[in-house]
């Protein structure tokens, strides 16, 4: 028996990501912009919360209902539009997505 939609239960999983904003060459500038747009318009729907000072590091909390769900909001909402932002000015992003609650799971 499938559970219908009101029933399914939602869950949040605690995920730390590293971020490295680079630019594409030399006579490019705006890495720091292009953080600003990720943080603002990307990462502030998961209740970012950043674990370092430097503001590489970042501590995102990310509603799913489904292991399938889960990965789909990493790759497409956070990477993929992340990723997006940082081609928009010229640059490139490095990320490592790790689960908080377990290290042995990562995208």
């Amino acid at each position: 028996m499938k559970e219908s939609p009101s029933t399914t239960r939602l869950k949040v999983a605690k995920v730390t990501l590293r971020l490295r904003v680079e630019n594409n060459s030399k006579f490019v500038r705006g890495k720091g912009k292009v953080r600003e747009e990720i943080e603002r318009y990307v990462l502030s729907r998961f209740a970012m919360q950043q674990a370092d000072q430097k503001g590489c590091e970042y501590l995102l909390s990310v509603p799913y209902t489904s292991d399938e769900e889960l990965d789909r909001t990493i790759y497409e909402e956070i990477y993929a539009e992340a990723e997006r932002y940082a081609d928009l000015r010229h640059c490139f992003i490095e990320a490592d997505i790790r689960s908080a609650d377990d290290p042995e799971k990562s995208w």
